[in-house]
């Protein structure tokens, strides 16, 4: 008996066990498709003052996360702020850049003040983590590091300060030119925030006020006040959150993240970026830049050491390169350039150490003053500089005064240190020439007069190996 599609119940089994294997072959197949398949997430770790350097850091990482297709860029951020060019180079790359980017302020007790609040608030997704802080984002300028403008302080010329009367409402006020810039450079950054935020559909009017009033913001008022999206106690705890979560791009685009069980990929620092942060640090650019000028002054006072002139320059070009990345203050350098010409001036002048004093000062200060950015803790550091100053002081005036003696010292060698010496005449002569010993050397000498045997002689010249004596009277 045949089966209705004209197959032996042999011929089925026979043709079932040929499909049985293409079959299993394709579901071992998809199956491990679909297993191979992980999220990738590109982790920045962002730790310190933003600079030109951390930007470089940051828009190298995000070419990396790009050009590997990642799901997703995490940004982990902790810092005082920064300069305000640096933010905007990472602010451009963070809006355009093809992969997600999300921002966390962690771990518990960091904060992203200043630039970072920018860098929080640009992000695709923003986040905190509990007992962190954001916001404080007024910018800050100032006159040689000391006076910082504000522009709700500063007050009409010969007004009191607080004067709040319907005649001076009426007057017309007139503001210093500092406070134009201030104010110029506050509605800019203000309207950065506006357009950023609105395309986030973050609360833009907080966001100002960081910056108008220097307002701050815990991780909770922020969530409250919709400046972030997330409160996440750690990273994976963020990306639990935003798996399944879809986020709008600047484009307008929506995209549904996807991070279950998310492979994070760390993007280290460079070596080159290692090495460049450590001298960016304005006290080692500082001690760099003291041994330079110390190791060169040895070497111009003692020609032919070589080693101290070579390991001079080399200190003298890490500390440009370290400054290169740093905002410096002119009145901090012409402080310093001022201090070493004090201290030159004192080994040749008789000042009784009021010269090297004034120029110890004069480093202390300029030192303190030398990199302008004091309200994100980048300068160096007032101890150091006060300490270094006295000492550099001291080693550069005693090495000077050690120079100058060797310098003035009479010559002991030679021809020339045999003037005004004494030698012993070996036999009657004179006038004319006759032998003397000279520092255990048998000599030549001429004498205009008549000079007895053992008796001592002045040397008054060396014409070639001949000596010019006269008697030494008593």
């Amino acid at each position: 008996m045949s089966c209705a599609t004209g197959l032996s119940p042999q011929g089925m089994k026979l043709m079932l066990n040929h499909l049985k294997f293409p079959f299993l072959l394709f579901l071992s197949i998809l199956f491990a498709a679909s297993e191979s398949y992980s999220a990738v997430v590109h982790r920045i770790d962002l730790n310190g003052t933003i600079d030109a350097l951390h930007a470089e850091y940051v828009i190298r990482a995000i070419d990396l996360a790009e050009a590997a297709d990642s799901d997703l860029v995490l940004i982990k951020l902790n810092t005082p702020g920064g300069m305000v060019e640096s933010m905007e180079l990472m602010g451009r790359r963070v809006l355009s850049s093809k992969a997600p980017v999300a921002v966390w302020v962690g771990p518990s007790g960091t904060r992203a003040a200043s630039a970072g609040f920018f860098l929080l608030v640009t992000a695709d997704v923003a986040a905190m983590a509990p007992g962190t802080r954001t916001g404080a984002a007024h910018p800050i300028l100032s006159i040689g590091g000391f006076f910082p403008i504000d522009p709700g302080k500063i007050t009409e010329p010969g007004k009191p300060k607080g004067e709040d009367t319907e005649e001076a409402e009426k007057t017309p006020k007139t503001f210093p030119q500092g406070n134009i810039l201030m104010e110029k450079v506050s509605n800019d950054i203000q309207a950065y925030l506006r357009a950023v935020t609105a395309v986030r559909d973050r609360n833009g009017e907080a966001a100002e006020l960081a910056v108008s009033e220097s307002r701050s913001y815990t991780e909770v008022e922020a969530l409250e006040l919709k400046l972030i999206e997330f409160v996440a106690s750690t990273e994976a705890d963020l990306l639990k959150q935003l798996d399944g979560r879809e986020i709008k791009r600047i484009d307008g685009t929506i995209t549904t993240l996807s991070l279950s069980e998310a492979t994070i990929i760390d993007v280290p620092m460079t070596f080159r970026e290692k090495a460049l942060s450590f001298l960016v640090n304005p006290n080692v650019a500082f001690l760099l830049l003291l041994l330079g000028v110390l190791l060169i002054y040895v070497e111009v006072t003692h020609a032919g050491m070589i080693l101290p002139g070579v390991v001079g320059g080399l200190a003298l070009l890490l500390a440009v390169t370290g400054f290169s990345f740093l905002p410096l203050n002119a009145a901090g350098v012409l402080l310093i350039i001022a201090a070493f010409g004090l201290f030159i001036a004192e080994v040749f002048v008789q000042s009784f150490g009021l010269l090297a004093v004034a120029g110890a000062v004069s480093l202390a200060i300029g030192a303190i003053i030398l990199v302008d950015m004091p309200e994100q803790g980048v300068s160096v550091d007032p101890k150091l500089a006060i300490v270094t100053a006295i000492a550099f002081a001291a080693i550069t005036v005693f090495l000077g005064v050690l120079a100058v003696r060797s310098l003035r010292k009479r010559v002991t060698t030679g021809a020339e240190g045999a003037i005004d010496q004494t030698a012993k005449v070996l036999a009657d002569f004179g006038p004319g020439e006759g032998p003397v010993m000279y520092n255990g050397e048998y000599w030549k000498a001429r004498s205009d007069s008549f000079v007895q045997k053992d008796s001592q002689v002045r040397i008054k010249a060396v014409e070639g190996l001949t000596l010019v004596v006269e008697p030494v009277e008593y």
